[in-house]
Formats: C-alpha cells, sequence, structure tokens
C-alpha cells in the first residue's frame, strides 16, 4: 500500500533516480543508467519519467558545475565537460521519446530509431561548431597526447623492432586522434541506438518481474522479436555504400552509412538472439546455458582473430529468417483417450 501512495511513489522514483546516478559516476555502470529511469517509467508512466529525468539532470548539473561555484567564477567549465552535459541530456531526451504515450503509438523499435534520427539531427550542428572550435581542438589534443603517453608506458617496453615503429606510429598523438574520431563518427548514433533499446528492453524486463505489486504488463518478449522482410533493402543499401566508401571513399556520407548499418546489423543480431532464446525456451534449457552463451559470444568478439566472425555470424544468422522458419512451437502432447 505505502509503494501506490504518493509518498510512497516520490520515494521510489528518487530511490530510482539516486541509482542511476550511481551508475552513470561508477565508471562501468554508464552503459546501465538509463535502466533505473526506464524502470520508472515502466511502473509510474511518464510523468514519473520526466521527474525522474529532471531530478537526474538537475543533480548530475548540480555535480559538474560545483567546483567552479567554489571557485567563485575564477574558474569556467572545460569544453570537454559542455560536450558530456550535452551527451547527457541527449540521452534523457531519448528515454523520453521512446516512451511517449501516443495514440496511435508505432513499434518501440520505430521509437528509438527516431529518437536516434533526432539526436542525429541535433548533434550535427553541434559537431560542426565544434570542429571550428580552437577550444575543443586545444582540448582534444591535450587528451590525446595525455592518452598516446599512457599507452606508450604500456605497449612500447613490450616491443622492439619493427614493431616498435609500428605502435610508435600507432600511438602518436595525431595519428591516434585520427583513427579515434575515423570510428568514433562512423559509430557514434549507432552506440547510442544500441543505449537507449538496451535501457528500454531492460527496463521493461526489469519492471516486469513485480506485476501483482505494481501493475506492469510485460509489453515485449524477447523471443518474438523480428523484423519484416524488407528490412534487408537499407542493409543491403548500406552495405554496398560502406564497399564503396572502403575502397573509393565517399566523403562525408560515409558517417551516416556506417551508422546506419551499424544500427541494422544490431537489430539483426538482436533476431539471432531472440531466435536462440526461443530455441533454449522451446526445449527448456537452464537459464545459465543462456548466460553462458552470452559470455563466450562476447569473448569471443572480443578475440582479435575471431571477433570479425562472431560480430558478423550473428546478424547472418537472424538474416537467414527470412528464408528458414527456426520457430516452430512446439505442438501439444496428444490427451489420452479414458
Amino acid at each position: 500500500m505505502y509503494k501506490r501512495s504518493p509518498g510512497g511513489q516520490l520515494l521510489e522514483i528518487l530511490l530510482f533516480t539516486l541509482s542511476s546516478l550511481v551508475l552513470y559516476h561508477t565508471g562501468v555502470g554508464i552503459v546501465l543508467f538509463l535502466v533505473p529511469l526506464q524502470v520508472v517509467a515502466s511502473r509510474r508512466g511518464m510523468r514519473s519519467l520526466l521527474a525522474a529525468a529532471g531530478i537526474f539532470l538537475a543533480v548530475f548539473l548540480l555535480i559538474r558545475f560545483w567546483p567552479y561555484f567554489l571557485s567563485r567564477g575564477q574558474t569556467s567549465p572545460d569544453v570537454l565537460v559542455w560536450l558530456e552535459m550535452g551527451m547527457v541530456a541527449l540521452l534523457l531526451l531519448g528515454m523520453v521519446v521512446i516512451n511517449l504515450p501516443l495514440q496511435r503509438r508505432p513499434r518501440s523499435l520505430f521509437m528509438a530509431l527516431a529518437a536516434t534520427a533526432f539526436a542525429g539531427i541535433v548533434a550535427f550542428p553541434a559537431l560542426l561548431a565544434l570542429s571550428q572550435s580552437a577550444a575543443f581542438q586545444r582540448s582534444m589534443d591535450a587528451l590525446f597526447a595525455e592518452v598516446a603517453k599512457t599507452l606508450s608506458s604500456i605497449f612500447a617496453p613490450a616491443a622492439d623492432g619493427a614493431a616498435g615503429s609500428l605502435v610508435a606510429t600507432l600511438l602518436e598523438p595525431a595519428r591516434l586522434r585520427q583513427l579515434s574520431e575515423a570510428v568514433l563518427l562512423r559509430s557514434l548514433l549507432a552506440g547510442y541506438a544500441v543505449l537507449i533499446t538496451f535501457s528500454w528492453w531492460a527496463g521493461q524486463a526489469a519492471a516486469a518481474r513485480a506485476p501483482a505489486t505494481f501493475g506492469v504488463r510485460p509489453s515485449f518478449r524477447f523471443a518474438r522479436f523480428r523484423l519484416e522482410s524488407w528490412w534487408l533493402w537499407p542493409l543491403i543499401a548500406s552495405g554496398a555504400l560502406i564497399l564503396l566508401d572502403l575502397f573509393f571513399g565517399i566523403s562525408a556520407w560515409a558517417y551516416a552509412v556506417w551508422n546506419i548499418g551499424i544500427v541494422l546489423l544490431f537489430l539483426y543480431g538482436l533476431q539471432g538472439m531472440a531466435i536462440l532464446w526461443f530455441l533454449f525456451d522451446k526445449y527448456h534449457l537452464p537459464r545459465f546455458l543462456w548466460l553462458l552463451l552470452i559470455v563466450g559470444f562476447a569473448i569471443l568478439a572480443a578475440s582479435p582473430s575471431v571477433g570479425l566472425f562472431i560480430i558478423l555470424a550473428v546478424p547472418l544468422f537472424g538474416i537467414s529468417e527470412n528464408w528458414i522458419r527456426y520457430r516452430i512451437p512446439r505442438e501439444p502432447a496428444p490427451k489420452s483417450e479414458p
């Protein structure tokens, strides 16, 4: 009863918001910090999500600006701090968009893609402005100089001869920055889409574990996730343009093409995992085997030798469902005649 009272609801919002702030500031937990906010949205609705997001943003800004308040205006936030605040605001906005209670609400997947597209539209002029900012360029030069110094102290002693010269070339601050920017700009929006999609699903799953208390019904079953056949066409088009960029270069369009291609690979990877989850559920396999499978895929994906194969094999498995029917429900056992 207390959890359904106004005081109980406010306490719940504060506790979940606090857990979100703690996760964000623990380093590794940054990939999970949106999940408690989605739990609030699933249990309490849009108003509670807006309240939780507002409290999170207010406390986050207070933490970031507090050192500058103590200095009595003698220092101002670095451009990287402003960049971080903008990224956090865009992530919070994405969670609001994906949970919008529209009258004719489309599929949540389209809501996540709409949030990603909106974030890209908002971020594009900001990136252009940063590319022309001398303060940002100085901050990035200092950052990559420090990163290169740290990496050199780790890898340089272990390499000698030709390998040592190659490592030294790769760890030059300018070279390191060029490679990092090329990878980041080609995967930034894709990472955004992956993060908010995962956070939405994880929050939904966590909230649905207590339906009797909170009245939450599971609105998404992972085993049923499947893309329509027309999704193949944008995947084929983006793949062709990525190959074109690799061999000939397509200028600034490459950033959009790579992001779209990575998002589509991620979605088909989800479909491949959904097929495996369906088969696990169909044959009543222990859940710890599923966890072992996930850990095994993560380890193999991080391996230099087979990582690319795993990253491509799981989406290809999901793509193959357009021609092979994997998810065939088990027929009920025949009843014996009396």
